[in-house]
Parts: C-alpha cells; sequence; structure tokens
C-alpha cells in the first residue's frame, strides 16, 4: 500500500472540506490511507496519492462520490445513547402532544440518518410509547449525503453485529425479520420513513418542510466552526419555534447559534430556537 505525501493529504482534506464540509485533522493520514486503499487498488494499482489526484481533477463526479464516502464517518448503532430516548420520551414529544393536539401534526428529520438506525429507533419510539400518534399525520424523513448508505437505510437490513449494537430483543422480534443471515426492517416500519438524499452544506430541497424536531446528532464536531455556524443558521429556518433540535451526546451549541437550552442548567444537548 502507499503511503499518502503532503501534497496528496492537502489535497484531500480542501476535497472533503469542499464536499461534506469534513474538516480532517493534520494528524489523521493513517486514517485516510487504510479508508482509501481498497478504492486505490480498485482505480490506480494501489496508488493513493494518484487517487486523489485523480478524484480531484478529473471530471469524474463517480469516482469523487466514492472517495467521499469512503472517507465520511458512518458510525452509527440503534438507541444510540440514553439522550435519545431519554429527550423523546419524557420532554420532547410530549410537549409537542399537548401544542399540536389540534392539528395532529408532528414533523421529525433525522439530517445525517447515515445507514438508517437512527430514524428507525425513532420509528420504534413513536410506535411503542405513544400509540395516539397512529391517528396523526406523522412525517420522518432521514436524509444522509452518500447515495451508499441511503441505499442500506432504505432497505433496512442489518448483519446480526449491526443487530446487537443498542437493539433491545424485543424490537429485534418486534419490528424485524430474517432474511438469509441478515435481519431487514418490517415494511411497516419501513414505510414509515421518508429518505432523502441531502448535503447539509450544499442546496436543500425547497420542498423541505419546518420540522418539530430535527436530530443533527454526532455530526458538528467533523465540521469547521464556519460551516457548523451556516449549517445551523439553516436548521434553524426549518425548526419551528416551539421545536426542538437534538445534538450528541458529547456536543454543545454556542449562544450564537440561534439555539438555547430546552432545559436551562440541563447537561442534555438538547436545545429550542432563540
Amino acid at each position: 500500500m502507499s503511503c499518502i505525501d503532503e501534497h496528496s493529504y492537502l489535497t484531500l482534506c480542501n476535497l472533503l472540506s469542499d464536499q461534506i464540509a469534513l474538516s480532517l485533522p493534520p494528524d489523521k493520514v493513517y486514517l485516510a490511507e487504510a479508508r482509501l486503499q481498497n478504492l486505490a487498488r480498485q482505480h490506480t494499482h494501489g496508488d493513493i496519492n494518484a487517487l486523489i489526484e485523480k478524484a480531484s481533477t478529473v471530471a469524474d463526479d463517480a469516482l469523487r462520490t466514492e472517495l467521499v464516502e469512503a472517507m465520511a464517518i458512518n458510525e452509527t448503532y440503534f438507541f444510540r445513547d440514553p439522550i435519545l430516548s431519554q429527550s423523546f420520551l419524557d420532554t420532547m414529544v410530549p410537549a409537542l402532544l399537548e401544542k399540536r393536539r389540534r392539528d395532529k401534526t408532528l414533523r421529525i428529520w433525522s439530517a445525517a440518518c447515515s445507514t438508517g438506525q437512527e430514524a428507525y429507533s425513532v420509528a420504534m419510539l413513536l410506535d411503542q410509547h405513544f400509540p395516539q400518534l397512529k391517528e396523526w399525520e406523522v412525517t420522518l424523513i432521514a436524509s444522509d449525503f452518500s447515495q451508499s448508505a441511503l441505499n442500506k437505510a432504505q432497505q433496512g437490513c442489518y448483519g446480526l453485529n449491526e443487530m446487537n449494537r443498542g437493539l433491545p430483543a424485543r424490537n429485534m422480534a418486534l419490528y424485524f425479520e430474517q432474511q438469509g443471515l441478515d435481519w431487514q426492517a418490517k415494511p411497516a416500519i419501513r414505510e414509515r420513513i421518508s429518505f432523502q438524499k441531502i448535503n447539509l452544506v450544499r442546496e436543500w430541497p425547497d420542498s423541505l418542510p419546518v420540522f418539530d424536531i430535527v436530530l443533527l446528532r454526532n455530526v458538528l464536531l467533523y465540521f469547521s466552526m464556519e460551516d457548523r455556524q451556516r449549517v445551523l443558521a439553516r436548521v434553524r429556518k426549518h425548526t419551528a419555534n416551539d421545536g426542538y433540535l437534538l445534538l450528541g451526546s458529547t456536543e454543545s451549541l454556542e449562544k450564537t447559534a440561534g439555539f438555547v437550552p430546552a432545559i436551562p442548567g440541563s447537561h442534555r444537548p438538547f436545545y429550542q430556537p432563540a
């Protein structure tokens, strides 16, 4: 396997920043080498520097997409950290059930859904704990920039190792059925989610509605401060004035982001528009 030289690494960092606002630190050369070696074998006889050069200069969107997706962080699993369930069950959804009791509409956006485990976790929480929503118009949109990740999310098909990461056995029995060596979400739960390809740092669809809950979890930490503020400003425009923004358990917002803590003094990373 070839090693990435300084010029190629800088080119790669610039490419990732431009395409998906991923801020790659200077000390992650080893990570890039590990993630790109298979792609380099397929396209440039194992030469990673040639791969980066080709992806950044040749008008080949398919190769560029492959490279960016190979470098993207796709760490996700069902019910990732207790913050998701706690915030949904004891604060956000109960409050919105009261606020939306006349319109009976609820709109939720998983804004960086990767391979779909977060969106399915939300769908299962709503189904199990809020049966009254069966009479409501519930919109659950899950989006990601990666088409390959979205394809997997839409299929809702996961290996046993993925199923064992956070998914309770009861949920596995209720919402999934075995397909060979894998497990697939049953149609009744898959059909509740609308999957869309949206790059958070590019143009957003004009049809994207205003949401009651936006999940932007474990995403902002990979962005530069400038990109973070830009994305948050756009998220604010798509968040209802009495809605919620939920981040990852290790993330927090500055006051300039247009959001304030939903519960003052709480250490939970969920917020409401300022």
